[in-house]
């Protein structure tokens, strides 16, 4: 496999390096040398002759990277030869890059010179013979393929097969369906229950390689219900790549019965819509369209508006059932998230069922089978056709080494040579549109299965491997732009999956790889990237360009003598004794990352001129080396959580190429942050009163982004100083203020944060330990802001009118000891999801009218889903919650001037729980509970002058109610008996308890029922022997 596409890994990397390297060393000649000393030198004539050897191998290259080269091996063996050749062209252009890097550095330093420097001439001739040598292996290379045949052997050998191209699908369902019941059932719903206002609704079921979506559609037109609703106008498309619309529409004919003869006579999709309405009349159609690959909205547009004239004239109501691998295919086609399902991976028994079925059929496991069984399916790791693969090759085995041999082994290496793994995993990878975008990928073999990746640092890996300077992206973005796309292409593929999403921005920020998927990555990759852990064996590839030493410590000093002549990129959790002497002089990644043991940065390791992403995480390192300040090309410094660090690393300005840095803690922030002017990533920075250290480096950081954390701010002496930070200049997105806490001076604190003002784009923003009595005029202008959290600000008397802030989803406010209110105005929270707030001793109101309570200024605020509040012990009234359609939790804890809930819950139709805690003078509850049909928990707790319940009939979805030391209560609330998904009951300390009614018995559901506690309950409880 790994063979099958070297063609395409080695023209990635060749391309890219080739692609820059006659520009870079013409311009490099020119600016080092005048024109009379670069003919003395030779450059000119060596610099055409590498061009002209690029020119001749670009043809190879078009065409190597989609044939497989499996079988030919003088064709993998030239293509080797090239990939060095390409190695030693990138270590010229490292040291021509990081000559001009030094001579820049060392202009800033010395301002005269005395006397000629005589090292850039010796220097350019050492490279013009370097040069002169490439050309010389080019040409030979060029006269090998020639005498080879190579040219001729390429141009007639057949392109690489693109895995399942010609694959077709059918609607026949042969063999039981294991696992599926909820897709199938919520899938049927959707089709054939609900009612859409959409002319043609359509639901997509999305999901990686091998999850069963086509078994899903399949079983859903097996359905006793799709029949019924559907009858026999159901039609099935296999679309695939070819998203002709045409050519669709003549399959969908087809499938309902059309004639397929004299197709080609039809002429125009006009003919062929007609037929189809004649077929359908005026009945309702279900059609599915199975593994739809198309992203382009304009093909489907013209797809639906033909689907909708064929429904429109004859009145038939028709529905569209998607399958696809594609999360943008889902964005392009779905209506709302809503008709967007995602099948879930299957558990160990649903896998154990398919593989047992494949295995025996009908037939009973041959004994002792059925453990070793189990931990199979537990390697398919949920995915259905890996189980069915695995149980068709145990078919005929039925010895208990044969299977015990499945668990030992790789799961890859039992199915490399099964086609229908290969092949559906190798479809996606195929269709990555770049070259660059398939290193990226299969740079993500590096690390070990089951590792979660996180965004950020995943494309400053692949920055720093240079894969990001692909000439295929011809355009004017900035490398992590293109490295957020590449990320976002392989989410949408599936060959990542998402692990956590931020619930704000929406943009995925850590994944994963799934077994399956980083098996394929290790196939294609596993000449270059090496992963040692326990079990690894000793056969070392002299080709290896990436390495992660996880285990086998006594293995590292040999793999690192093997390897060190390519090596590209080094993770480890070891550490390095300086005995190990190897030069590595082409590193390009160096992470240490949590390796505990590490106390120093390994000097061992030579030449590390080329490094551009370094990462010292968690590791005990007390001093850095003096070099450290001489890494030109270092993109990306990672120093967090080193506690050990006794100083922070020095010279940092002198790292000119700096994007990105991580430290966790004040006395490890470097000084003079302000002259790494490329500065990108700064998550946190602490004020100084020193040079270097003070707030105004932050204003020579233009490039600045992402999320940023200011501590300390009570050192900024005035607006004008605070104003130096140039924030509102900056595309920081997330932004914390913190003040050491206290009260501070408020007419200095007040104006320092009106000389805070961030961008207008700014989505967070949290403003902590202020001692301001106000908030800063700007506030009111940051309408793309989202969450709001302000907190610890003693001294803070009022917030003014944020619902002025049409983009607020999320407030927060805490720890506010004067603020009486919230908002003065008579506008609306339109945007408002959550809002918080607790310990605000003196809070009274929140208002965004001139009403006096809070259902005032959220009623209007019809999205809102999260109303806590606790620890506001002066808040008495909240008015009418009328409208709050939105509405799932309510918690009010420690409200204890509160006497009763507000009305206008039996609007909330979505309350799914509501729990009030610790209100010492809660007398009353609503009657409108019984509307609540979507409540799931009810929580009444140490509420001691609460009297009375009202009715809990008719709450369906009610599984939990929790009633403890409300001392006053002597019934429960009637109506339970129709509670009946209720599951558990508690009722603790309730004193005053003198009646249980009789209607508990009838709760079938009932798992957990307690009575503690309550002293008056003297009357029986009823019999549970149906419990």
């Amino acid at each position: 496999m790994g063979e099958s596409i070297l063609g395409s890994v080695v023209a990635a990397a060749v391309s890219r390096v080739f692609a820059v390297a006659s520009d870079l060393l013409t311009a490099f000649a020119s600016d080092l040398f005048s024109d009379r000393v670069n003919v003395a030198l030779g450059w000119e004539e060596e610099l055409e002759k590498f061009h002209g050897s690029m020119m001749r191998l670009r043809s190879f290259l078009q065409d190597a990277h989609e044939k497989n080269v499996s079988g030919h091996l003088d064709l993998k063996s030239w293509l080797q030869e090239l990939r060095d050749i390409a190695d030693e062209a990138d270590d010229i252009l490292e040291e021509v890059a990081y000559e001009g890097m030094q001579r820049e550095v060392n202009k800033s330093k010395v301002r005269h010179l005395t006397l000629p420097d005589p090292l850039p001439l010796l220097f350019g001739q050492g490279m013009a013979n370097r040069v002169a040598d490439l050309n010389k292996r080019l040409a030979d290379i060029n006269s090998s393929a020639h005498q080879l045949g190579l040219q001729h052997k390429l141009a007639n050998m057949l392109p690489e097969s693109r895995g399942r191209a010609g694959r077709e699908t059918h609607s026949f369902l042969s063999s039981r369906v294991y696992g599926r019941e909820e897709d199938v059932s919520k899938i049927v719903r959707l089709l054939v229950d609900s009612s859409s206002q959409h002319d043609l609704p359509v639901m997509i079921m999305v999901g990686m390689a091998g999850l069963g979506k086509t078994t899903i559609a399949k079983a859903v037109l097996k359905n006793d219900k799709i029949r019924e609703h559907f009858g026999d106008n159901k039609m099935w498309v296999c679309v695939s790549e070819n998203f002709d619309v045409k050519m669709i529409l003549m399959e969908i004919l087809k499938s309902c019965g059309g004639s397929s003869s004299g197709d080609g006579d039809f002429g125009s999709k006009d003919i062929v819509m007609k037929k189809i309405q004649e077929k359908l009349g005026e009945k309702n159609y279900l059609l599915i369209l199975d593994d739809v690959w198309n992203e382009e909205r304009e093909r489907w547009e013209d797809l639906r508006d033909c689907l909708l004239g064929i429904s429109g004239s004859k009145g038939s109501r028709g529905k569209v059932l998607v399958t696809t691998r594609l999360e943008d295919v889902a964005s392009v086609m779905a209506l709302t998230d809503e008709h967007i399902h995602r099948p879930r991976q299957l558990n160990e028994d649903e896998c154990w069922s398919i593989i047992k079925q494949r295995a025996f059929g009908d037939n009973s496991v041959t004994e002792g089978l059925e453990g070793i069984g189990k931990q199979i399916a537990k390697r398919c790791k949920g995915i259905p056709l890996v189980a069915s693969i695995i149980g068709a090759i145990l078919q005929k085995k039925r010895d208990k080494r044969e299977w015990q041999a499945i668990t030992e082994n790789c799961v890859w290496d039992s199915l490399e040579k099964q086609e229908g793994i290969l092949d559906i995993v190798k479809f996606s990878y195929d269709r990555l549109p770049t070259l660059a975008l398939r290193q990226c990928f299969a740079f993500c073999s590096i690390f070990p299965k089951d590792f979660v990746m996180r965004r950020k640092m995943l494309i400053q890996l692949w920055m720093a491997q240079g894969f990001l300077e692909s000439p295929e992206e011809i355009s004017n973005m900035a490398a992590e732009d293109i490295g957020d796309k590449y990320f976002r292409y392989l989410l949408s593929y599936s060959l990542f999956q998402e692990e956590w999403r931020d619930d704000v921005t929406g943009s995925v920020e850590s994944c994963k790889m799934h077994d399956l998927i980083h098996d394929f990555a290790q196939s294609i990759s596993k000449s270059e990237t090496l992963i040692v852990e326990e079990r690894s064996g000793s056969n070392i590839s002299h080709d290896v360009r990436h390495l992660n030493l996880i285990d086998g410590r006594e293995m590292v000093p040999s793999i690192l003598e093997d390897v060190a002549i390519k090596l590209q990129t080094l993770f480890s959790k070891h550490s390095f004794s300086n005995g190990v002497q190897v030069d590595l002089m082409r590193l390009r990644v160096l992470s240490l990352e949590d390796a505990c043991d590490t106390k120093q940065l390994p000097t061992c390791f030579g030449n590390l001129k080329r490094l551009r992403y370094l990462d010292i995480s968690g590791t005990q390192i007390e001093e850095l080396p003096e070099f450290v300040s001489e890494l030109y090309n270092l993109q990306t410094f990672r120093f967090a959580n080193c506690r050990s660090l006794k100083m922070p690393p020095r010279g940092m300005g002198d790292l000119i190429n700096l994007k990105h840095i991580y430290f966790s803690d004040e006395e490890r922030m470097p000084a003079n942050l302000g002259r790494l002017t490329n500065l990108q990533t700064l998550p946190l920075f602490f004020v100084g009163t020193t040079e270097g250290r003070k707030i105004e480096e932050l204003g020579s950081l233009r490039e600045l982004k992402g999320r940023l954390e200011i501590c300390k701010l009570e050192l900024v002496a005035s607006k004008a100083e605070a104003e130096g930070a140039k924030l509102k200049d900056k595309a920081i997105k997330d932004l914390e203020f913190h003040w050491s806490g206290g009260e501070g001076n408020q007419d200095k604190d007040e104006d320092v944060l009106e000389g805070l003002q961030p961008h207008s784009n700014i989505t967070r923003l949290h403003i902590a330990g202020y001692g301001g009595r106000k908030l800063a005029s700007w506030m009111l202008s940051l309408n793309n802001l989202v969450v709001l959290t302000i907190g610890n600000c003693k001294m803070l008397h009022r917030i003014p009118a944020i619902s002025g802030l049409l983009s607020l989803q999320r407030l927060h406010v805490y720890w506010c000891d004067e603020v009486t209110s919230l908002g003065d105005g008579d506008g609306a929270f339109t945007s408002l999801k959550q809002l918080s707030i607790f310990d605000c001793g003196k809070l009274e109101r929140v208002l965004v009218s001139v009403k006096n309570s809070i259902g005032d200024c959220l009623s209007s605020s019809t999205c809102l889903k999260q109303l806590y509040l606790d620890s506001c012990p002066k808040l008495k009234f909240i008015s009418s919650l009328e409208g709050l359609v939105s509405l799932k939790t309510v918690i009010i804890i420690k409200c204890h001037e509160l006497e009763r809930l507000p009305s206008g819950l039996s609007s909330c139709t979505a309350l799914e729980k509501l729990e009030i805690r610790e209100c010492s003078n809660l007398v009353s509850i609503p009657k409108e509970l019984k509307q609540l049909q979507h409540l799931v928990e009810l929580v009444f707790e140490n509420c001691p002058k609460l009297k009375f319940i009202p009715r809990l009939e008719g709450l369906v979805s009610l599984k939990t109610v929790i009633i403890t030391k409300c001392h006053e209560l002597e019934h429960l609330p009637s109506g339970l008996s129709s509670c009946t998904a209720l599951e558990k009951l508690e009722i603790r300390g309730c004193s005053n308890l003198v009646y249980i009614p009789e209607e508990l018995k009838q709760l079938q559901s009932l798992v957990e029922l307690q009575f503690l506690s309550c002293r008056r309950s003297w009357a029986p409880l009823p019999a549970y022997s149906l419990f």
